[in-house]
């Protein structure tokens, strides 16, 4: 795995996934983002390394996904960060329309995604999905976003073996500093913040370029396939 690779990072406007492609493109690969926001993706593309290409897509539209796949043409690797904005707080209180959102958004989003590249993508190809600890373990308040992520980690497994050669693998990050909490009052989110370091073994959250780095390190290892890395800084122990 050597040679340079075409990647397309979706979700790579921000957080996790800009972190993603700013590896793969610092690592010689050619590199493509996509997002939804025309804003984001072009301030993104400006604070990537030169040659990385942006694409406008709509994760939840069949049309608009089928059409960036026929842009694109071929790719060796699909990376899936798409899935911000996922409803939290007690079941109560979001109620079911909370997971029914968040699994449009983020399960069936990644879903799409990964159904309408498989003939764009080489033999020995990619997908790597994003999910997160709170598949695993349950965490209150994250009842929607834990019921995703459990139907991605079935869905990495089964496609695993389905689509080989092509490899398949999931990461799931613990809790990790990016955009996706600035929603949340700056004080209320430093506490947070804290409080989950100081449980963790490495004594500190996660920073979007730890989980950018995991996911290279898969792509890159050919003998990795329907695995579930946890990149949380051991709070499975």
């Amino acid at each position: 795995m050597d040679r340079k690779r075409r990647v397309l990072v979706a979700g790579g406007s921000s957080g996790i996934g800009l972190a993603t492609a700013r590896a793969f493109a610092e690592a010689g690969d050619d590199v493509t983002i996509a997002g939804r926001s025309p804003d984001k993706l072009a301030a993104a593309q400006k604070s990537l390394p030169i040659g990385v290409t942006a694409e406008r897509v709509d994760a939840l539209s069949d049309a608009s996904v089928a059409e960036l796949f026929g842009r694109l043409g071929p790719l060796h690797d699909l990376v899936l960060t798409v899935g911000a904005g996922a409803a939290m707080g007690p079941f109560e209180t979001v109620g079911v329309s909370a997971i029914a959102q968040t699994l449009e958004t983020k399960l069936m989003a990644q879903a799409r995604l990964a159904h309408a590249a498989l003939e764009h993508l080489s033999d020995d190809g990619t997908i790597t999905f994003l999910g997160g600890v709170a598949g695993r373990r349950p965490l209150p308040g994250m009842i929607a976003v834990g019921v995703a992520n459990l139907g991605l980690q079935a869905l990495a497994s089964a496609l695993a073996k389905e689509l080989a050669p092509l490899r398949v693998n999931l990461i799931a990050p613990g809790l990790v500093d990016t955009p996706a909490y600035a929603g949340m009052p700056a004080e209320a989110r430093a506490a947070m913040l804290r409080a989950t370091a100081d449980t963790l073994p490495v004594g500190r959250v996660g920073q979007a370029e730890d989980i950018a780095a995991a996911i290279v390190a898969v792509v890159r290892n050919g003998y990795i396939t329907g695995a579930e890395i946890e990149v949380d800084g051991g709070a499975h122990l």
